[in-house]
């Protein structure tokens, strides 16, 4: 057994420390604690001994686009995360434009740190064709999540939603569990409706049209603008920080979010905090097993 703050404290110390090997390993932790151990220590799988270390420019521009094919994707953006609240406290608003990610996990944890800065944080992730348009046929986009984290404290909201109406790995395990899919949310090859995971050749977006365009604007900004889509070496990505604090004290944000918060709970609604877990939960025996094994490789060592 081992807390979520010394797995990710001893994950940090192997990414070599410092503010983004924290931010990255608190990420990667974090996915496992949440039950989702695609995107977590199963990352450093992608992990090399020859990867440039985690980005560092200061937060000196505005805008930037970053080549990241070369860098441990998690790293690289936890360092771009960084730079981004520095730059959007220097400049109001800053954007960052990464190329080459392999291997990407959740979004949700690096908007929060942004929104844990008094800023509004907003990011998406393009990748390999496998979701069709709205009334398509065959797979033109990736599953394009897009995140959003604003406020601090019990209204802070953190919304991270793929844009189709499932991912690559429940496709994956539906076919290694040999179970049906729900309808509605796969076409074969022929860009007919599938339950069969083994005959799935696209995802369908998400709420049909309105998913549809929300992945073609996660594309337009991650894949054109950034220069992610078509690339072999990994995926796009676009993270964008604002600082609602320019606008003074004639809009009382906070408020006005708090006040937000209280309206769509009162009606209802659930109000997204996208993930986050306790340092002092607790994971099991296996997880601990796989991280030794992991920090071992990262290390240099043998874990047998």
């Amino acid at each position: 057994m081992i807390a979520v703050s010394d797995a990710t404290g001893r994950l940090a110390a192997a990414l070599g420390d410092g503010p983004a090997a924290r931010l990255a390993a608190a990420a990667l932790i974090e996915a496992d604690a949440l039950g989702q151990p695609r995107f977590g220590i199963a990352m450093l799988d992608e992990w090399t001994a020859d990867a440039a270390p985690a980005l560092a420019t200061g937060g000196g521009q505005a805008m930037s686009w970053l080549d990241c094919s070369s860098r441990f994707a998690p790293l690289a953006v936890a360092g771009a995360t960084l730079d981004l609240t520095a730059a959007a406290r220097r400049f109001g608003i800053a954007a960052v434009f990464l190329r080459g990610i392999r291997g990407f996990g959740r979004l949700a944890p690096f908007v929060r740190h942004i929104a844990d800065a008094g800023l509004i944080g907003i990011a998406g992730a393009e990748g390999p064709p496998f979701v069709a348009a709205h009334g398509g046929r065959g797979p033109v986009i990736g599953t394009n999540p897009l995140a959003l984290a604003m406020g601090e404290g019990p209204a802070r909201v953190v919304i991270d939603v793929a844009s189709s109406a499932a991912t690559m790995a429940d496709i994956r395990n539906a076919r290694a569990a040999g179970t049906a899919l729900p309808e509605g949310i796969a076409l074969d090859a022929a860009g007919r409706p599938t339950t069969v995971a083994a005959e799935v050749a696209a995802l369908l977006p998400r709420g049909g049209q309105v998913g549809s365009l929300l992945g073609l604007m996660v594309e337009l900004m991650a894949g054109v603008a950034g220069g992610g889509r078509g690339d072999p070496r990994g995926r796009g990505v676009f993270m964008l920080a604002l600082d609602p604090a320019g606008a003074g004290a004639e809009i009382d944000w906070k408020a006005r979010l708090a006040g937000l918060k209280n309206d769509w709970t009162e009606g209802g609604g659930h109000w997204p905090k996208g993930g986050g877990v306790s340092p002092e939960t607790v994971l099991d025996d296996a997880f601990g097993q796989r991280l030794e094994a992991a920090l071992a490789r990262i290390n240099g060592r043998d874990a047998r």
